[in-house]
């Protein structure tokens, strides 16, 4: 194998020259962005731009404890995510809930896991009948 061998003034002088380089776009690209905001700036008298976004409630299906797993569950996962999840038997939540706690962290209290459990079972457990 062979290695290659740099003199410590080559390699000096190159990472300085980069450094050069880069510290002198790094200016250049200040100066642009600070002269085009003060322009915008002068000519709109206010420097802040405000936008509002559209708001979209979650689409989940209304059942008991809701307002509680939307609180613990919507951190994390979108509404979508949850109602294209497979219905599951209550066990099985019950596992998918503690292992959101235990592996995931999520931040669900022992005292909460029962009603988000209650939750998804009500909109995503065995179909009636069945």
């Amino acid at each position: 194998m062979s290695h290659l061998r740099f003199t410590p003034t080559w390699r000096g002088g190159a990472c300085l020259m980069a450094l050069l380089v880069a510290q002198s776009m790094a200016t250049l690209a200040w100066q642009d962005t600070n002269s085009a905001g003060n322009h915008a700036a002068k000519a709109n008298k206010n420097p802040v731009q405000e936008i509002e976004l559209p708001s979209y409630p979650p689409d989940l299906p209304p059942g008991p404890n809701f307002e509680l797993f939307q609180q613990r569950c919507l951190l994390c996962h979108s509404a979508r995510y949850v109602t294209m999840q497979p219905r599951f038997s209550q066990a099985v939540w019950e596992k998918e809930v503690k292992k959101m706690v235990d592996v995931y962290g999520a931040p669900i209290p022992a005292a909460d896991q029962p009603g988000i459990v209650e939750y998804l079972v009500a909109i995503r457990g065995p179909e009636k009948g069945k």
